[in-house]
């Protein structure tokens, strides 16, 4: 009865453990916030700033200048700011910030016309980008006078042109022809670089020149004010192994599944055996024993 009990214990465990990882991954999905590209929220920020926020966040021009002492920040993103400052017609400014794990961002950017330089469309590009591409971003910004440099890109063959030029995060955080808009990142990891990682940085950059991509707005013809709202709320992280878990256990119970039905059907039929055997085998003796009794 014992050695019974724990052969129906074991496959009893082995399908509880294949199929709890898919369970509890399920369920971090549904109770974990929602993070889109596009959110339909409003951001939920103090009028006050934090005296501690100028060092989350720094605010970059696109001109390289040597006078420009621009200090990267120095904490994490993790508390609500807004800040505001005025793109010069033609040019573009960025703010630089470090976003990190555990929190979700969400970001409201509104545009208006200058009073002192009205353009003639205020509309401007939105993009969120690593600092690799704001380089990148910024060496284009410097060269876009000589066509021979944008003569030799485009010669480059399509597949090659994306480790030369500048991305949005993720390719969709590319907002154009907007005077407003409010959308949402979270970080997954906090990044590596290929020559000994590190932490990332991201800049949110205010687009008021041509940059040559094909969906994005020329020049305003003015200067444009812009307000920037950013709300941090906590966020939960699903770890990193739940991905294993969930890739290897699927293959693992499609092997192991088949092999616990098989044991559980040839041990019941192992039992059924024996148990009409022991009845049998009685029969058998009390019949040839009444035989005996009769001839005699």
């Amino acid at each position: 009865m014992v050695t019974r009990n724990r052969a129906n214990v074991f496959p009893i465990l082995t399908s509880f453990f294949l199929v709890a990882p898919n369970f509890l991954l399920v369920l971090a999905l549904i109770i974990s916030p929602t993070v889109s590209a596009q959110s339909t929220g409003s951001c939920n920020v103090p009028a006050v700033n934090d005296p501690s926020n100028g060092n989350r966040i720094s605010v970059e021009p696109v001109e390289d200048s040597w006078w420009d002492n621009v200090e990267d920040p120095r904490f994490d993103l993790d508390t609500d700011l807004f800040t505001d400052f005025t793109v010069d017609n033609d040019t573009a400014t960025a703010i630089g910030m470090r976003l990190v794990p555990g929190y979700m961002y969400t970001f409201c950017i509104s545009i208006a016309s200058n009073q002192d330089d009205p353009p003639l469309n205020p509309n401007s590009d939105i993009y969120l980008m690593t600092e690799p591409n704001w380089d990148r971003y910024k060496m284009y910004y410097s060269m876009r006078d000589d066509p021979y440099f944008f003569d030799a890109f485009d010669e480059l063959p399509v597949e090659w042109r994306d480790m030369d030029d500048w991305l949005p995060f993720r390719d969709v955080h590319a907002y154009e022809g907007v005077t407003y808009q409010e959308f949402s990142v979270a970080i997954d990891s906090s990044g590596s670089g290929f020559f000994g990682g590190g932490d990332v940085l991201y800049y949110l950059v205010i687009d008021g020149w041509n940059n040559r991509r094909h969906t994005n707005t020329d020049a305003p013809g003015g200067d444009v004010d812009v307000e920037i709202l950013i709300d941090v709320e906590d966020r939960l992280n699903i770890p990193k192994f739940t991905a294993t878990l969930l890739v290897g256990s699927l293959p693992l119970a499609c092997i192991i599944a088949p092999l616990i039905v098989h044991s559980r059907y040839m041990s019941n039929g192992k039992e059924g055996d024996n148990a009409e055997g022991s009845r049998e085998v009685p029969y058998l003796d009390d019949e040839q024993s009444g035989t005996r009794d009769y001839v005699e």
